[in-house]
C-alpha cells in the first residue's frame, strides 16, 4: 500500500472545477449528438496473448477493516463464517473466480514478522503495526492460507525485506513449501523430518502451502526503505540467491518496480540486475499506480462528491494505465521478455469522507464512476495480454477500490464487484486488437505541469488531455466473440457499427451497468442499487451489428460468429 510520498508531490492547483465543468458542457466536443457515428472494428487474425486470469486477482493488507472485520471476524463470531473467515467474503471472492490473493501487503508487509502469525492464537505477540493500528495477530499465515483454500485461488505472499534479514526469508519459503514427513539426507545419517514441516504441522497443516508467487520486498523506493534501485538490486540478488525449491516446483520472484510512470527506477534496476553474471530468477516486476482523486494532490477528492469536469479527469487518467506499461516494458530492455508486468496495486483513490466509521482507515465509497475506470483499466491489461502476468485490484475489502464493504454483520457488494463478474467470459480468452472510431472527449482539468523531482506518477497524469469516446477489448475463444466496451459520456448514448474483419457475426447477447446518476452507489441499506442487466441487441444485418452504448456505461457483448 503506497504512502504519500515524496515521488507523489503536490502540483499547481487547476482552475476552478466549477468553472471547469461550466466550460466543459459549453464546449463544442460536448454539446454533439451523435448517432451512428461510431465504428469498432475486431480483427481475430491478429492476436495479442491469453488473457490470464491472474489479470483479476486481489490484495489484503492488515490495514483499516480489511483484515479485522472484513476478512476475519473469528469463529465465535454471530457474523456467518467459516472457520472465522467472513463467510461473504469467500462467496463473493468464489463468485468472481478470485485466481490470486496478496498478502500482508503493501507497506504492511515490510514491517511483519511471519513468525508472529503461526502458533496458539492466544500466544502470539500484539504489536503496533505499520498503518498505527494494534494488531493481535490472530489472521496469520494460516489463517490466511486456509482462506486461499475456502476460495480456490492461490497465495502471493509479500515478503519482508526491509526489516528481516535474508535467512527469514529463505525459513518463510522453507516453513511454507517444505514437504512433510522425513526426507533423504546426503549423508549416512537416517532421514529425517524437516524442521520447519514439522512445525507447520504442529500448527495445523501438515501438507505443505506450495506459494508459488513471493513478492521481494514491497515498494522499497518509499515505505520498503527508501532504497535507490541500485541498492534494491542488491538486495534482490541476496534475497533470492539459493532459496529452495521443493518437487520442481521454482518459485515466482516478483521484483519490487516503481511507483506510476518512474521508468528511470525500471532502466536502472535491470541494468544493476543484469550486471551480475548470475542472471537474477526474475519472473515479474511489479508496478503500482493509484488514481488520486485530484490530479494536483495525491489521494484528495471525495468518492461521492465530484462534479462532471472532476469526473471526466478521473477517467481520462485511469486510461494512463496504457503508458505505464508501454514504457516499462520498453524500459525492462529484455529482448525475449520472459519478465512480465505485475500490477500489484492498482485503483481508486481519494480522501477521507466516505469511510465505513473510525478506524477503517482507507475505506471509501464506490460509485458508478469507479466502475467504469475499473472497466477501462481490465480492458487496457487484456490490449496488453502479452505484457501483463498479474495485477491485483487494491484492496478486496473495506479499502480504497474495493469489491465489497462490510462492518459486523452489514454487507454489500460495489459496483467494481460487477464489472469484475461481467467480465469472466474474457478469462482464459485469446485477445485480439480491435479498433474503436468514436473520437475523443476533452479533459477540461489536464494543465501542462513538470513534474517534481522526476516522472513522478502524479505529476505526468496531468498530461492526459483526452478521454476516449469509445474504448474497449476483445478477445477469442472458438467462435465466440467477447466485446467489453465502455462509454463514458454523462449524456450521449453511442450508437455503434460492429464488425469483424474476415468473420460474419451471427447473434449477439449483452450484459450492461448503467445508471442514470454517476454517483450512484451500493450500501448497506440499498445493496442492490446499482446491478448489471441484460439488454436487448438487434438481430445482425448482412453479418454487422448496430448496438446502442448508453451514457456511463460497461457493456460486455457475447457475439456468436457464423
Amino acid at each position: 500500500m503506497a504512502q504519500n510520498h515524496s515521488s507523489r508531490r503536490a502540483f499547481l492547483k487547476a482552475s476552478s472545477l466549477a468553472a471547469a465543468a461550466a466550460a466543459l458542457r459549453g464546449s463544442s466536443s460536448f454539446a454533439q449528438t451523435t448517432l451512428a457515428d461510431a465504428h469498432i472494428e475486431v480483427l481475430p487474425a491478429e492476436p495479442i496473448g491469453t488473457i490470464a486470469p491472474e489479470l483479476y486477482s486481489h490484495f489484503i493488507e492488515h490495514l483499516g477493516g480489511v483484515i479485522y472485520d472484513g476478512v476475519w471476524v473469528g469463529e465465535d463470531s454471530r457474523i456467518p463464517n467459516v472457520n472465522g473467515i467472513r463467510k461473504d467474503f469467500i462467496d463473493t471472492m468464489r463468485a468472481v473466480q478470485a485466481p490470486v490473493l496478496r498478502w500482508p501487503g503493501g507497506c504492511f508487509a515490510d514491517s511483519y514478522d511471519w513468525r508472529d502469525g503461526i502458533g496458539p492464537r492466544g500466544k502470539r505477540p500484539a504489536r503496533t503495526a505499520f498503518w498505527s493500528q494494534q494488531d493481535t495477530n490472530a489472521y496469520g499465515l494460516h489463517e490466511f492460507m486456509h482462506t486461499c483454500r475456502a476460495i480456490g485461488c492461490e497465495p502471493y505472499l509479500a515478503a519482508n525485506i526491509r526489516s528481516l534479514p535474508a535467512r527469514d526469508f529463505y525459513q518463510f519459503m522453507e516453513y511454507c513449501n517444505a514437504p512433510a514427513g522425513s526426507v533423504p539426507s546426503n549423508s549416512a545419517a537416517p532421514a529425517v523430518p524437516n524442521t520447519l514441516a514439522a512445525e507447520r504441522a504442529a500448527n495445523g497443516d501438515s501438507a505443505p502451502f506450495n506459494v508459488d508467487y513471493w513478492g521481494v520486498g514491497n515498494e522499497t523506493w518509499g515505505c520498503g526503505g527508501n532504497q535507490t534501485p541500485e541498492e534494491y538490486a542488491s538486495q534482490f540478488r541476496r534475497f533470492t540467491a539459493w532459496t529452495p525449491t521443493y518437487k520442481d516446483r521454482h518459485p515466482r520472484f516478483v521484483a519490487v518496480g516503481p511507483n506510476g510512470d518512474d521508468a528511470d527506477w525500471t532502466r536502472r534496476l535491470f541494468a544493476s540486475l543484469h550486471s551480475n553474471p548470475e542472471h537474477p530468477r526474475l519472473w515479474g516486476l511489479s508496478v503500482h499506480y493509484y488514481t488520486s482523486g485530484r490530479a494536483d494532490t495525491f489521494a484528495e477528492g471525495d468518492a461521492l462528491r465530484f462534479n462532471d469536469a472532476e469526473y471526466y479527469d478521473m477517467l481520462a487518467r485511469a486510461g494512463f494505465m496504457e503508458r505505464i506499461i508501454t514504457d516499462h516494458w520498453a524500459a525492462m530492455g529484455d529482448s525475449n521478455h520472459r519478465v512480465k508486468l505485475v500490477v500489484d496495486e492498482w485503483g481508486a483513490w481519494y480522501g477521507k469522507g466516505t469511510e465505513l466509521g473510525p478506524g477503517y482507515n482507507l475505506s471509501q465509497q464506490s460509485t458508478m464512476r469507479d466502475a467504469l475506470l475499473s472497466a477501462i483499466t481490465l480492458d487496457t491489461f487484456h490490449r496488453h495480454a502479452d505484457k501483463v502476468g498479474m495485477a491485483n485490484v487494491a484492496q478486496s475489502i473495506n479499502c480504497l477500490h474495493s469489491l465489497m464493504l462490510a462492518q459486523e454483520d452489514k454487507f454489500t457488494v460495489t459496483p467494481t464487484y460487477h464489472v469484475f463478474r461481467m467480465y469472466l467470459p474474457h478469462r482464459t480468452a485469446q485477445a485480439v486488437r480491435a479498433e474503436f472510431s468514436a473520437g475523443t472527449i476533452d479533459n477540461p482539468l489536464a494543465v501542462a505541469a513538470t513534474p517534481v523531482g522526476g516522472a513522478s506518477a502524479v505529476g505526468s497524469i496531468r498530461q492526459k488531455t483526452t478521454l476516449a469516446v469509445l474504448s474497449g477489448s476483445a478477445s477469442m475463444q472458438g467462435k465466440t466473440l467477447t466485446l467489453s466496451v465502455v462509454n463514458p459520456h454523462l449524456t450521449q448514448p453511442r450508437t455503434t457499427e460492429i464488425t469483424v474483419r474476415g468473420a460474419s457475426i451471427a447473434s449477439a447477447k449483452g450484459t450492461v451497468l448503467s445508471e442514470k446518476d454517476v454517483h450512484a452507489h451500493n450500501d448497506f441499506a440499498h445493496p442492490d442499487a446499482v446491478k448489471p442487466r441484460a439488454v436487448s441487441i438487434k438481430q445482425p444485418t448482412s453479418g454487422r451489428l448496430t448496438h446502442t452504448f448508453p451514457p456511463a456505461s460497461i457493456s460486455v457483448l457475447e457475439i456468436a460468429l457464423a
